[in-house]
């Protein structure tokens, strides 16, 4: 709830800005983020919203730990800004993206981004821009202390996803971080999601029995990899990503979270970057730990 209260306190004092200029691939209903809140899945419909939560519980938790008085954002994927609730240090301000594939008004209810749009109109620090172009994130101006991307990487086109990371790099000031939760598309994770999605009736990506026999077995060389969706994704490819940018990279389980990151249903990432001083502490202290923990 802290950080719900802190995104109000924010409402009477800043605005949005919007527009941006959108290349809307086509999906099918398969691929679509899983935020899609219009399915019907009779009894799995608890487990689904817990699945959906933990993300969010997940980036509360990490973003906790930030020592700082105020933070400023920037999110891929934002869908309705609902990532906002969830940290719990005020923001100063808040820049979100989104592909806007499912955004709109339906019965005089906003949802997707232009949800996001309303809820925060009239706070000119919170911006919402409909893209799915790094170039957009490139332009926007100044720098930030964290990057926000929760189960986004996927839906990004393969042959970009490093450009991606590269901008964020940039676009993050010193000791900055990115939060990112990715679903786990390989091994027993994965055949665990394909058994859910036949037993609920809950379309995915589909697979041929050799791929996924091939994505069981973690051999992802060989799941022809779909874009914009989850077919042949592997988190490991965008740490390994990362770490070309980043100093310091941390791979988790989200759900369930005390599970190995191999057997987790979803890994989070924390990839952060170190000034010149942390490094050079670290150096004179190597059994110090970072802010993150643990990081590998």
């Amino acid at each position: 709830m802290a950080g719900i209260a802190t995104s109000l306190a924010f409402e009477s004092n800043y605005g949005e800005r919007v527009s941006m200029h959108v290349h809307r691939p086509t999906l099918e209903v398969s691929e679509v983020p899983s935020f899609d809140s219009s399915r019907n899945l009779g009894v799995f419909s608890q487990l689904y919203k817990f699945h959906h939560a933990r993300r969010f519980q997940w980036l509360q938790k990490k973003t906790n730990t930030i020592r700082k008085p105020a933070i400023s954002v920037l999110e891929l994927g934002c869908n309705d800004a609902r990532s906002i609730s969830y940290i719990p240090v005020p923001i100063t301000r808040y820049v979100g993206f989104d592909a806007g594939w499912r955004s709109g008004t339906k019965n005089g209810h906003p949802y997707g981004l232009e949800a996001a749009r309303q809820r925060y109109r009239g706070i000119p620090q919170f911006e919402f821009h409909r893209s799915d172009r790094y170039e957009d994130v490139e332009r926007v101006r100044g720098g930030f202390d964290v990057a926000v991307v929760l189960e986004t990487f996927e839906y990004l086109r393969p042959n970009e996803l490093e450009r991606y990371v590269s901008v964020l790099a940039d676009k993050l000031n010193e000791n900055g971080c990115i939060y990112s939760t990715m679903p786990n598309e390989k091994g027993f994770p994965l055949l665990l999601k394909a058994l859910g999605s036949r037993l609920s009736r809950v379309p995915r990506s589909e697979y041929t029995f050799e791929q996924l026999a091939n994505g069981v077995l973690g051999r992802m060389h060989k799941v022809p990899r779909r874009p914009f969706g989850r077919k042949g994704f592997d988190y490991s490819a965008v740490a390994n990503i990362a770490r070309r940018y980043f100093q310091r990279i941390q791979l988790e389980a989200v759900e369930p979270a005390f599970a190995p990151v191999a057997l987790s249903l979803n890994v989070g990432m924390v990839a952060c970057k170190e000034s010149r001083a942390s490094r050079h502490q670290e150096e004179n202290a190597p059994a110090t730990l970072g802010l993150q923990g643990v990081l590998e």
